[in-house]
């Protein structure tokens, strides 16, 4: 009580003092040196009775203002698109990403494949140098997305690569100069098909890269399949867990499971999505996972089964005067047509409606961000959608 008694004292004093004495307004004001001396003072006793530090630095709390490198606030989330040049004068992608670049944080360029001598080839497109320059010079992150030459004979492609300490140290050489030569922030390793015994092996290969890349500076992510139990045979090479301690970013490719090799469906039923996600949540942080969604279609017929993007997808149902319905289920749009040969065809998409759920996982999981398949390929509509509902 006593020290609170000369505390108030002490404070009411200085009240005065300060009505007494001028404080000058700006700091480049002339001041009268004993009246500033009397007040430091003043301060410095009030300062050590009430233990406060005169020389700290206090930080605004204002949200509005960026940190120096314009990084994303804490939380947010990251809007990652898959980046495509089919062919030279294929822009679709790039068109995308310009128009949406206050909503996309990552980009992953999809402009190598790995053979099985450890190679790497460029699959071409337009100048890679410019996309990377206007990327960086809109704080968009941008990542090598490298994929796995596809054999028949499980004992070649990408098995003779990770089988071999030789070969994978052969192939991390030429993805770190891929990377060094274009002045990317990382890699995205997409290997599919991986056979189930060389679940190790891909580990292994996963934790020789990151050795080498993460101390330079460099993000390293990869793209798994989604699974819901480890006897999944189509998956299993993906050790999750492990994958884990040595990737930046895991992307679960949620998405076709209904495509080319079996019937008509849902191409992101959004049950299979939340439990593939569950599941995936089990053995990895929330803070790494990205959550795939597809911006496309499938149109089976008798003829088989088409990939269809959403520009022809529109085109469809306008020349056929389909009517698009909505399965409640898989919360998926869909519809059929007969072409003119008289074949019918039905035909599974995703759109902006089926993309909000898919979203509402992502807030609801609270994981990291998503991954779209591919810019330049989805619903226009599905951006608004995005801007509305990723909490970031």
């Amino acid at each position: 009580m006593r020290n609170y008694k000369n505390i108030v004292f002490l404070l009411l004093f200085a009240i005065c003092a300060s009505s007494i004495v001028p404080i000058p307004v700006y700091a480049s004001s002339p001041t009268n040196s004993s009246e500033t001396g009397f007040l430091n003072t003043l301060l410095d006793a009030l300062a050590k009775i009430l233990h406060i530090d005169l020389n700290s630095k206090v930080t605004p709390l204002n949200p509005t203002v960026p940190s120096p490198n314009n990084s994303p606030p804490s939380g947010s989330k990251d809007v990652l698109g898959f980046y495509t040049e089919w062919y030279g004068t294929d822009t679709t992608s790039y068109n995308d990403l310009t128009s949406h670049i206050d909503t996309i944080g990552t980009i992953a360029p999809f402009w190598s494949t790995l053979h099985e001598d450890g190679s790497v080839t460029d699959r071409g497109g337009n100048d890679h140098a410019s996309v990377i320059k206007y990327a960086h010079n809109n704080k968009i992150t941008t990542l090598l997305m490298v994929n796995n030459a596809k054999q028949s004979n499980p004992n070649s492609g990408i098995h003779a690569v990770l089988v071999d300490e030789a070969l994978r140290k052969t192939a991390i050489d030429n993805l770190e100069a891929t990377i060094k030569k274009y002045g990317l922030d990382g890699i995205n390793i997409d290997f599919e098909q991986v056979p189930a015994n060389d679940r190790n092996n891909l580990t292994a290969f996963m934790g020789e890269l990151s050795d080498r890349l993460k101390p330079q500076g460099y993000i390293v992510s990869i793209d798994v399949f989604p699974k819901h139990d480890e006897d999944n045979d189509v998956a299993i090479a993906y050790d999750y867990a492990k994958l884990a301690q040595y990737a930046d970013k895991i992307i679960l490719m949620t998405y076709d499971y209904h495509a080319g090799w079996n019937g008509a469906g849902a191409v992101g039923d959004i049950r299979s999505v939340e439990s593939d996600l569950k599941y995936a949540l089990t053995l990895i942080p929330k803070n790494k996972i990205y959550l795939g969604i597809a911006g496309y279609g499938y149109d089976w017929s008798s003829k088989g089964t088409e990939s269809i993007e959403n520009d022809a997808i529109q085109n469809l149902i306008t020349r056929y005067g389909a009517t698009v319905q909505w399965d409640e289920a898989s919360q998926s749009p869909h519809f059929s047509y007969v072409e003119d040969d008289g074949v019918t065809h039905q035909v599974w998409y995703e759109n902006s409606r089926s993309l909000k759920y898919k979203l509402d996982l992502v807030n609801n999981y609270n994981i990291a961000g998503v991954a779209l398949w591919k810019l330049g390929g989805e619903d226009p509509a599905s951006w608004q959608v995005i801007k509305s509902t990723l909490k970031r």
